[in-house]
């Protein structure tokens, strides 16, 4: 079997098909037990309306002002083909963000990617305050600094310190599901204490989650040098039972967000009225435990193998993910730019692994197999999932299969072996008949469709160049991103019709 680099055939048959949805269709379920408590919220700012009034008054007591904001959700794929981004950076098609719409202050440096990217007074906060998503597998809320142009590229596009998530946010009750919660965001010490006191007066005393953007490493102010940020949602993968409810959260996210601060007796919004009182740069969470997925070796290579056998009639060969994206500080104190197909720091989150392919030819008449480790059934992570991008520079999401998707998937190579259920095989083609068939295959629109027209837009994707990038969203046990040295790393085999003589 040759498994050497794809070679020139002649040009293979186009084939009709069409883009299957990626995840099955959900079926109605009770939920589970541990978030029956969660009950449903509804409004701009979900059930904590009257919280958001009483705060609002306590800012006007100290001698504050605010300015509303917006949630929404930012869909890159969308926004690429509209013309709004010069790339849509690999985005997770399960996974669309919603991210804080900020206005700006009257007399500030324009921002450079408004409303999405924001500058901060020295003296100012961020406040959201809402509820959080309904049962899922993982929510995140992440701050960001974006270095450039959304719009034109290249971007520095990093974490600032690590998010809150679903198991470490603080919310009411016993549940972090569907209740009340806040976030402060500031860089400043006066501003967090005398915003968390009125947040407490406001009645959201234990749930005040604090977000520091550290002056050590963040030049705060609303001058034309000073940094932006961004803060995104992540909601992945609801719970049976809640899959309206996240879809409903998506459409209206319940939080309010102010941008607050002191309000100035000169009249120029622009200037802080509080001296700078810098607060530290918090520590972050340590990934790994030692523990390793890489005893799995053995019977991935035998899973590779039965993949390789199971198609005969196709010349294969191997791509294997790698490091696609430096750590978010290393990578703002390198200043790493992203520009598809070039990667570096681009929207990495302080949660995630996103190991990635290079860029590889899928033509028509091909199909590839994603394998390796189910990173939740091994306890590495707890949402994984592999998405296949299409475009070098587009960098667009086709089709994505999150671990639930994917276990028990192995099984049908390798059901001899003791370790398949911790392992997972899924194939994605354009073969049509001649590929493989079955639950386990998600179809993928031929080359020659106009990715494009769904949005009513008109701008070119090549989607017979491929990128493969395999997530892995906070381990159990840290709480944060699994140690990449502890991952077996996700492949794919790239199957193509054999050139004949």
């Amino acid at each position: 079997m040759d498994t050497s680099p794809l070679r020139r055939c002649p040009a293979l048959l186009g084939l009709a098909g069409a883009l299957l949805l990626s995840a099955p269709a959900a079926m109605a379920a009770a939920p589970s037990s541990h978030a029956r408590d969660a009950s449903p919220v509804s409004g701009a700012a979900g059930g904590t309306v009257h919280q958001v009034d009483r705060f609002k008054r306590q800012l006007t007591k100290a001698g504050y002002v605010s300015q509303e904001g917006s949630e929404a959700v930012f869909d890159l794929n969308k926004r690429y083909c509209e013309g709004a981004v010069f790339s849509g950076l690999w985005p997770n098609p399960q996974s669309p963000y919603i991210v804080t719409n900020m206005p700006e202050v009257p007399g500030q440096a324009p921002n450079t990617n408004p409303p999405v990217t924001w500058r901060l007074r020295q003296d100012e906060a961020v406040v959201l305050i809402g509820t959080t998503p309904p049962p899922e597998e993982y929510f995140s809320f992440d701050l960001t600094n974006v270095k450039g142009s959304l719009h034109t590229g290249p971007v520095v596009w990093t974490s600032v310190g690590d998010p809150i998530n679903n198991k470490t946010v603080k919310t009411t009750g016993g549940s972090p599901y569907n209740r009340p919660f806040a976030v402060v965001i500031t860089g400043n010490g006066r501003t967090r204490d005398e915003v968390n006191h009125m947040l407490e007066a406001s009645g959201l005393g234990g749930e005040i989650n604090d977000m520091t953007i550290p002056p050590a490493m963040y030049k705060l102010g609303l001058d034309a040098d000073a940094d932006q940020f961004l803060v995104g949602t992540r909601t992945i993968v609801p719970e049976h039972g809640y899959e309206k409810a996240l879809d409903d959260y998506r459409a209206n996210p319940p939080i309010q967000v102010l941008r607050v601060r002191p309000q100035s007796t000169s009249g120029d919004e622009t200037k802080p009225v509080y001296g700078p009182d810098p607060l530290p740069v918090p520590d972050l969470r340590v990934s790994g435990t030692g523990a390793t997925e890489l005893d799995l070796n053995p019977a991935l290579q035998t899973l590779r193998q039965r993949i390789i056998d199971a198609h005969p009639g196709f010349d294969v060969h191997d791509e294997v993910v790698e490091r696609g994206f430096e750590e978010s500080n290393p990578g703002l104190q390198d200043n790493l730019l992203t520009d598809p197909p070039t990667t570096g720091v681009d929207g990495l989150s302080n949660d995630a692994d996103d190991p990635l392919t290079r860029n590889f030819s899928l033509p028509d008449g091909s199909f590839a197999v994603a394998y390796g480790a189910n990173h939740v059934v091994t306890g590495q992570a707890s949402y994984s999932s592999v998405t296949f991008n299409a475009d070098a520079h587009a960098a667009v999401a086709l089709a994505a299969q999150n671990n639930i998707d994917l276990q028990g998937t192995a099984n049908d190579y390798i059901p001899d072996q003791a370790d398949a259920a911790k392992l997972y095989a899924w194939s994605f083609t354009r073969a049509g008949d001649s590929g493989p068939s079955g639950p386990h295959v998600t179809t993928l629109p031929p080359v020659s469709t106009d990715f494009c027209a769904q949005y009513g837009a008109e701008r070119p994707v090549d989607l017979s160049t491929i990128r493969v990038v395999a997530r892995a969203y906070m381990q159990p046990d840290t709480l944060t991103r699994p140690a990449l040295s502890s991952l077996l790393l996700d492949r794919v085999l790239v199957f193509t019709p054999k050139c004949k003589d």
